[in-house]
């Protein structure tokens, strides 16, 4: 099973919300952040615009920027999702 474009792009655009989210909360600037996790500052920008799709590591590393486990960020991206939402139709 393929994921669709559509909902690559729900997950990313929801991914991007909410660690735009964080970013703002946390009163940091992307370059801050980027330089603390050795990350460039365009990678996280990409991903906060919903523009990346990142690796498993880099997500795992911004997780930790926002002193978050793995699990937790997924937890409060689902939320931006439509209920029920899955990633395959």
């Amino acid at each position: 099973m393929q994921v669709s474009q559509t909902k690559k792009k729900e997950l990313l655009q929801a991914f991007g919300k909410v660690i735009s989210k964080l970013r703002e909360e946390s009163k940091r600037s992307a370059r801050s952040i980027a330089y603390d996790i050795n990350l460039s500052k365009t990678t996280l920008l990409l991903s906060e615009s919903g523009q990346l799709d990142p690796q498993i590591t880099t997500f795992c590393k911004i997780a930790e920027a926002y002193y978050l486990k793995p699990e937790k960020l997924l937890e409060m991206i689902y939320k931006e999702l439509p209920e029920n939402w899955t990633i395959i139709d």
